[in-house]
């Protein structure tokens, strides 16, 4: 009796152990599985979140953030909801805003106010089944009829609510319904958020980029027009003039205006510095020389008037370099005054000769009281005379090399008509542009006698 009731004991021990061993292996390959899953979930995540920084356009991102997110079980729809005010807030304008390329013709990215975002959803994720009053129809539009669970995951940026990640599902419980899907979730909103602003940032960056290179074109555009056409002259004088600047907006300027029937006033200036400023500065140079020109009686007196007005004007680091000429076509005769600008020079082509003229003076802007000299010039028939900016200088003798414009047509075949030298130095330069760029503006002036 003893036997077998010790016997029948240690069986029931036995089958007990070897439940528990079959219970406890179950166990154990059931922790493997999860810990598995979890791993893989997590280095899901991570490849997700890193093409998250990897996309160009809100419209890449939510696809892709589609395209991923669908691949799990139970998540059977995908949207990305943004705040009205942030993206006002965020891309600057208006204007930006409807420039901005959103989805087309996928509704992922629906846009909502802040206020009415606030009131359905809260600070961590929220899963629940789906109510009768269909609170997903604005986070699914056209498919809230089918949800039956779903996750709405707010996105914060610098504690202010932007917008809500959402995740819908035609089952009662889908991929993150387990006690590790609120975190994981977490952690992807905030990935997503920071993914969301930059994508936005640049988009406002290239946005702003392409209003300011619209505004250089006009602008642009609008410089050219200031200046006089390039192949005429006021009265008889032939005028040739090439004209680049560095960039689409230069601080080189020229123009002629006729003071009489046979005298004509012509300026050439450079103003110091690039782009907006230089060329703002260049046509309030046009308006002040047109203005002040013609009740001049000499080039000296014109320039000093120049340089009174611009000295008012001018920050303290501005100048202008120029000449300007009055030239007298029944006498064949020059008056000239210089404001520290390259100087001018005449070429004589029959004798293959060359005169520089130097009159001196500072550049304008800098001194109210300068004073400026005054040279007269006799011409004969057939003289050229060149006016141009030190970025020609530049050019053809390279920056810091010693000489000037003068050299350069000195050592041109004698004979060549003024037309025929200019067309020569404009093919130079031409050449240069297109091997290696000007590395300043470029304002050449040929004027034939």
């Amino acid at each position: 009796m003893n036997d077998a009731f010790y016997h029948h004991q240690t069986e029931k021990t036995l089958r007990n152990l070897e439940n528990d061993n079959r219970r406890l292996k179950k166990e154990l390959q059931e922790a493997r599985q999860e810990a598995d899953w979890i791993r893989e979930l997590i280095a899901f995540h991570d490849r997700l979140e890193k093409d998250f920084f990897s996309a160009d356009s809100l419209e890449e991102l939510v696809i892709t953030l589609t395209n991923c997110l669908q691949l799990k079980p139970g998540i059977d729809f995908v949207t990305l909801g943004l705040t009205r005010e942030y993206l006002e807030f965020s891309l600057g304008s208006q204007e930006f805003l409807d420039q901005l390329s959103l989805p087309q013709g996928l509704e992922i990215l629906p846009i909502m106010d802040e206020e009415d975002l606030r009131k359905r959803v809260g600070e961590k994720p929220v899963l629940f089944e789906k109510t009768p009053l269909g609170s997903s129809e604005i986070f699914f539009p056209g498919h809230h009829d089918e949800i039956r669970s779903h996750a709405l995951l707010p996105l914060t940026l610098r504690k202010r609510l932007i917008g809500s990640l959402n995740l819908g599902s035609i089952r009662s419980s889908h991929y993150y319904s387990t006690a590790e899907g609120p975190d994981l979730l977490n952690r992807l909103a905030a990935k997503l958020a920071i993914a969301v602003d930059n994508i936005l940032s640049h988009r406002r960056v290239a946005l702003q980029k392409e209003l300011l290179d619209q505004e250089i074109r006009r602008a642009a555009l609008l410089q050219e027009d200031l200046l006089p056409s390039p192949s005429l002259g006021p009265g008889s004088l032939r005028i040739t003039a090439y004209f680049q600047p560095r960039h689409e907006l230069g601080g080189d300027f020229y123009d002629f205006l006729p003071l009489g029937s046979e005298t004509s006033a012509l300026l050439i200036a450079d103003v110091s510095g690039h782009g907006f400023s230089a060329a703002l500065i260049a046509a309030m140079l046009k308006f002040t020389f047109q203005m002040v020109a013609p009740g001049e009686p000499s080039p000296e007196a014109i320039v000093s008037r120049i340089n009174e007005r611009f000295c008012r004007i001018l920050k303290q680091d501005d100048f202008i370099t120029l000449c300007c000429a009055v030239l007298d076509t029944r006498t064949l005769s020059m008056a000239l005054a210089r404001a520290g600008h390259p100087p001018p020079f005449l070429y004589r082509p029959a004798e293959h000769t060359i005169l520089k003229l130097e009159p001196s003076g500072p550049p304008v802007g800098v001194d109210r009281e300068a004073v400026y000299e005054n040279r007269r010039v006799q011409c004969t028939p057939g003289d050229v005379l060149f006016f141009y900016t030190d970025g020609v200088t530049e050019a053809l003798l390279g920056k810091g090399e010693p000489g000037g414009l003068d050299e350069v047509v000195s050592k041109l075949e004698p004979g060549l008509s003024a037309e025929e030298i200019a067309q020569r130095l404009r093919s130079e330069l031409e050449k240069i542009k297109e091997a290696g760029g000007l590395e300043d503006d470029v304002t050449l002036l040929t004027v034939a006698l």
